[in-house]
């Protein structure tokens, strides 16, 4: 383990040590409470095991991290209610049908649908495609049911007494959630290591061609570990659901947290992802019984899994530098120049001023064009980080939340450092979002891919307690931020604030092209196609990847300072991990162009117009109204078409458009050498078809046989 890594471990462990000092209550030490924690340990550990198994099982056989497992569990453990509360079924009729059924169905549709076209797919998109299940399925959940007036979920054998164990009462139910996970341990140990079938799909994610070769199926092995991983996570859910309550958010999160129980598994070893189940069950039960979590660390036990979950990833071996991986259906996009930029920030600003002159709109719509401005430029700031070095953050929003409160301390407001509303309080904000993007990069130096999204997930997730529930950041209350003040000009009124978020934008967003263009830019480019042909020409790899990340973390940021003036104030509820503004954001990048300007830009359009759909349109369906909860469903749509189109919509409708431009001769000729290629093929076809020996097929046009770059203007 590098030094970076032992402080880091060192620091949280320190910081563990005086949480549990200041906060042990020895008066809670007795036999009962002992036995209780214990209790509640393992059961609480057998949900997170069975949920990780079944996450370690699909990770195995198909190579796609699954960030869906919670949100399966959870929709199961509502059609779970469903048949068994709602419709009456008896409680054996309505297992099998979700477990035995529905479950293995739904996994296995959405792996031939979705996750066998991503396989081959940069590691953004896998991961942005599980992402958006999860959100889709959230919706779908809250859509259907109304999670405020349904009943809760009776406990298996409620009428029984359970099992006397000195002074506690270990109820029926506890009893069948161990037994449960025992016997899903092993029954996965027999099939994995004592089957032909286990022994076959653990050969796939080897190496599904080789894998084939030998006879076996792939897709059909595939198939079946995200059936039986459904399968996982509906158990983990119906378990769950009694005592946590039919909660979309609550029972969609919990699973998540058993994230730290599959990575102490390495996602790979089934015993070890059991044991990591139970470390956490452990550490969350000894926490709340034996810790008086009050006042300072009243949130702390809620990230509990989080910081196991960072820990875990700190003590993985360092991975080795990647070598470049040609991605198919891929191309970079192209690098526009400074002036196209430029050109297309002047048409932005007038379109915006025309809009605000002539428009008509109400304040309320003004806001709302305001917050897509503002939200693109919180896009803006991963354009570099993700985009470019290819670095998975989605602790993005807490940068944001540092942003904010800097701006809140030194320029929100009467008693700063500086008047009210100053501009220099975005620069305060910027500057101290910079030691926490270093902080986020530490655990870059040695992790990649997948360990590092999920070291960001566990870095934003215990922000909040770290930091922002902290009274002397947040705390409990929320801070209130002045509205910019510039050259002596207030820009409270609403029109003037949109026009200067709009200035904002575009000068930002010819800084990040002019960077792309510039020898910074091609490092990052390099780094993410190839980090060993990057070390290999002498580029500094730690120093890169530190000042990606510090420059990511100053533009969110600086980004955070226009949020919390926009809002008014900001709290430490505001930059959860959760919020929309979060993966959200992410997401939406994502589906419009990760590496690219006009991403962010019709990103964070798209963003505010969920909000609109959500708000303003009601949605009918056979004479009924209905309500729909379009910003999940909405994301969770959108971020299919990243199997498509994996360098973004914006990015190809603007392949398209670009050879309408008089100074885009290229696009032109590739335009017309792409419509020959298809001619010559569809004649191949033909001629085939009619009987003729199969001619040579056409040579690809030049654009198509180079990875050059390419993007919309």
């Amino acid at each position: 383990m590098k030094k970076s890594n032992l402080i880091l471990v060192f620091g949280v462990a320190v910081f563990l040590g005086i949480v549990i000092v200041e906060s042990l209550n020895q008066d809670s030490f007795t036999g009962g409470t002992l036995i209780a924690a214990i209790v509640t340990a393992l059961v609480t550990g057998s949900i997170y095991a069975i949920a990780a198994s079944g996450l370690v099982v699909t990770y195995q056989t198909s190579g796609v991290f699954n960030f869906a497992q919670g949100a399966i569990g959870m929709f199961m453990a509502f059609l779970y209610w469903e048949l068994r509360v709602s419709q009456h079924w008896p409680a054996p009729v309505a297992l099998i049908a979700v477990v035995l059924i529905a479950a293995p169905l739904f996994g296995a549709g959405i792996e031939r649908l979705l996750m066998r076209r991503v396989v081959d797919s940069p590691l953004v998109v896998q991961l942005i495609v599980t992402i958006g299940l999860m959100f889709l399925l959230m919706g779908l959940a809250a859509t259907i049911w109304d999670e405020n007036s349904i009943s809760p979920l009776p406990p298996f054998f409620a009428s029984s007494p359970g099992v006397s164990i000195g002074s506690v009462i270990v109820t029926w139910a506890q009893i069948i959630t161990i037994a449960v996970a025992i016997a899903i341990a092993v029954f996965l140990r027999l099939l994995l290591h004592r089957s032909r079938t286990g022994m076959a799909m653990r050969a796939v994610v080897d190496n599904r061609a080789l894998a084939g070769l030998t006879g076996a199926r792939p897709g059909r092995l595939s198939a079946l570990a995200w059936a039986i991983g459904a399968s996982m996570a509906a158990v983990a859910g119906i378990l769950l659901a009694p005592t946590a309550g039919l909660r979309v958010d609550i029972l969609t999160l919990f699973i998540i947290d058993a994230f730290a129980a599959a990575i102490i598994g390495r996602l790979r070893s089934l015993p070890w992802t059991f044991a990591g189940g139970l470390i956490i069950g452990i550490a969350t039960s000894f926490a709340t019984t034996f810790l008086n979590l009050n006042g300072r660390w009243s949130t702390v036990s809620t990230a509990i899994p989080a910081i196991i979950l960072f820990i875990a990833l700190l003590a993985l071996p360092q991975a080795r530098i990647e070598l470049g991986r040609l991605a198919p259906r891929y191309r970079v996009p192209r690098v526009g120049k400074v002036w196209e930029t430029g050109v297309g920030m002047v048409v932005l600003l007038v379109a915006v001023v025309l809009i605000v002159e002539f428009g008509g709109l109400q304040e309320t719509d003004t806001r709302r064009v305001t917050l897509a401005m503002v939200t693109a430029i919180i896009m803006l700031s991963i354009v570099p980080l993700t985009g470019w070095a290819g670095q998975i953050s989605l602790a993005q929003i807490t940068f944001v939340g540092v942003g904010a409160f800097a701006m809140a301390q030194v320029a929100g407001q009467a008693g700063g450092w500086f008047h009210p509303g100053s501009p220099l309080g975005l620069v305060a904000a910027a500057v101290l979002a910079v030691p926490f993007g270093v902080l986020m990069a530490l655990p870059a130096l040695r992790l990649q891919g997948l360990y590092l999204a999920l070291a960001s997930l566990a870095f934003g997730t215990m922000a909040i307690p770290i930091f922002f529930d902290q009274p002397e950041v947040f705390g409990a209350s929320d801070a209130h931020i002045t509205t910019l003040s510039l050259f002596g000009i207030n820009f409270n009124d609403a029109n003037s604030f949109l026009v200067a978020i709009t200035v904002i934008f575009a000068l930002m967003a010819l800084f990040v092209v002019w960077l792309r263009r510039g020898r910074f830019g091609r490092r990052l480019i390099a780094l993410r196609d190839s980090p060993a042909a990057s070390a290999t020409i002498g580029v500094n790899l730690v120093g890169t990847k530190l000042a990606v990340f510090a420059l990511s973390a100053a533009m969110a940021g600086f980004a955070g300072g226009i949020l919390g003036m926009f809002r008014g104030t900001a709290g430490a509820m505001d930059f959860q991990i959760t919020d929309v503004l979060a993966i959200g954001a992410l997401l939406l990048l994502v589906v419009w162009g990760v590496s690219t300007v006009s991403g962010a830009l019709f990103g964070g359009i798209a963003s505010v117009l969920l909000v609109i759909l959500q708000n303003d349109v009601t949605w009918v369906v056979f004479g009924v109204a209905v309500f729909v909860t379009i910003t999940r469903v909405g994301p969770g749509l959108a971020s299919f078409s990243v199997v498509r189109s994996p360098e973004g919509v914006a990015v190809d409708a603007g392949r398209q458009l670009a050879r309408f431009l008089p100074w885009r001769h290229d696009a032109r000729e590739e335009y017309q050498a792409e419509r020959r290629l298809k001619r010559e093929t569809r004649a191949a076809r033909t001629h085939e078809r009619r009987g003729g020996s199969p001619p040579a097929p056409p040579r690809p046009p030049l654009a198509a046989r180079q990875p050059v770059a390419r993007e919309n203007p």
